[in-house]
């Protein structure tokens, strides 16, 4: 009789567990699909409206400064393929500085960390430094070709 009772129990847990579990992830994955704004917090968000893009090291030292329409343009394609990586990071203020430029009154800066080549790159807001959003390895050999191995 113990034997009965001690395998319905078991069953009943078993039935429980799986059921759990199967409720949550029904309910994560209807959330995910159901927020508009999740997608949207998932990217660097830089608006491509901007004319300049200033790159450098701290204190401002060897700038390099790009507005030619075809540098623009492979930095848009570069912050339109930064995804937010999930979590929080504990890392150090990468060394190299961008400000990109809408107009005389409109800023935007950027911190970055430049992989080496094949490997992925990292940017960060000053103003969140615990989030970090990442490029694949082909945009980060893009970046080098851009600024150079000078900012490694």
């Amino acid at each position: 009789m113990k034997r009965i009772f001690f395998l319905a129990l078991f069953l009943a847990f078993l039935s429980l567990f799986a059921f759990g579990c199967q409720s949550k992830e029904a309910s994560t994955e209807s959330t995910v699909k159901s927020s508009p704004t999740s997608e949207s917090n998932k990217s660097l968000s830089i608006d491509n409206n901007f004319t300049r893009i200033t790159v450098s090291k701290p204190k401002g030292f060897n700038k390099i400064t790009f507005e030619d329409q075809e540098s623009l343009k492979t930095f848009a394609d570069i912050f339109s393929r930064a995804v937010k990586e999930p979590g929080k990071v504990d890392m150090d203020i990468p060394e190299v500085y961008i400000e990109v430029v809408y107009d005389k009154d409109k800023q935007q800066s950027l911190y970055l960390r430049i992989g080496e080549k094949g490997q992925r790159s990292t940017f960060m807001k000053p103003d969140d430094t615990s989030t970090i959003y990442t490029v694949p390895n082909k945009i980060t050999d893009k970046l080098i070709e851009l600024v150079g191995s000078q900012y490694k």
